[in-house]
């Protein structure tokens, strides 16, 4: 049922899984460079490794029949438009999996200027909350690109065509990490349960890039929100940009984010303020539908 047609009042028990392409959107959309290839990486050096996260009892990753809708501003100017669908739960290779799509697109004073579409779809194992696939199409021109990713024991196997230039293609080997991509990695933060101050690391990787992702649990806040005010969690996260061998890229600055969700067991992620090149990026819920 479309929200819109009843009152925007959020209710905590019909809101479940949403906009897991956010972290898409933070770590590798903001701010340009989605196609620029990493340069070589230096000496292989040991990275620290976290294992997957049980969803505590009662919390819920992925809901399926769901679509989510956000704005996104920079710098209080609206300049895109965001989606967010789950499909139906069903089964690949005897394994429980759900697809994942999101998308993003410039509007307003953005589109006047440039016409820039990101869309991407994850086939999710729902056991491990780890991908299994990730497809990507993006058209931001002249860096027209799409990219076919493949996850199997911590290794990622990317398809990279540009539109420009020969097709690449790349394997990474994540040794004793897990390997997830922006929807994964969005569906971990969702059940991640911790007090505050604590932390944790994700490798996520975005288009042909790896970022080295530190999570940090934050205070409960409460914020207004398209339903009114409500109470939340805040995830703070500092994303690092990583050579091939996890070697953090030291040359970069890091991007800083924050994701403000409900405190319920729905996690329903109403904010995500990332900072990027371009000045602070807000991505804000605005709209929800459920069959």
């Amino acid at each position: 049922m479309n929200m819109a047609a009843r009152s925007f009042v959020y209710h905590p028990m019909r809101m479940r899984s949403v906009a897991l392409g956010l972290v898409a959107m933070v770590v590798t959309a903001c701010g340009g460079g989605l196609a620029e290839l990493d340069p070589a990486a230096p000496a292989d050096p040991a990275a620290p490794g976290v294992g997957v996260v049980a969803a505590p009892a009662g919390i819920t990753a992925v809901h399926p029949g769901e679509k989510m809708q956000f704005e996104v501003r920079l710098a209080g100017v609206l300049g895109g438009e965001a989606t967010f669908v789950t499909g139906a739960f069903s089964q690949r290779d005897g394994r429980p999996v759900v697809v994942l799509s999101s998308s993003i697109h410039s509007a307003g004073a953005l589109a006047l200027v440039k016409d820039i579409r990101d869309e991407a779809t994850t086939v999710l194992d729902l056991d491990a909350l780890e991908p299994l696939s990730t497809s990507s199409v993006v058209r931001a021109n002249p860096r027209d690109y799409t990219a076919e990713t493949r996850f199997a024991d911590q290794r990622a196997a990317i398809d990279f065509r540009p539109a420009q230039g020969d097709p690449i293609r790349l394997i990474y080997d994540f040794g004793d990490q897990i390997a997830h991509d922006a929807h994964s990695a969005m569906a971990q933060m969702r059940i991640w349960e911790a007090p505050a101050g604590a932390t944790r690391t994700m490798w996520v990787l975005g288009g042909r890039r790896i970022w080295k992702v530190d999570l940090t649990m934050g205070p409960g806040e409460v914020i207004g929100t398209y339903g009114g005010n409500q109470a939340t969690v805040r995830i703070d996260g500092v994303a690092y940009r990583a050579y091939a061998n996890l070697r953090v890229d030291d040359r970069r600055p890091p991007r800083t984010f924050s994701v403000w969700m409900s405190d319920d067991a729905d996690r329903v992620p109403f904010r995500v303020v990332a900072g990027t090149e371009l000045g602070a990026v807000t991505i804000e819920l605005v709209d929800y539908q459920r069959p």
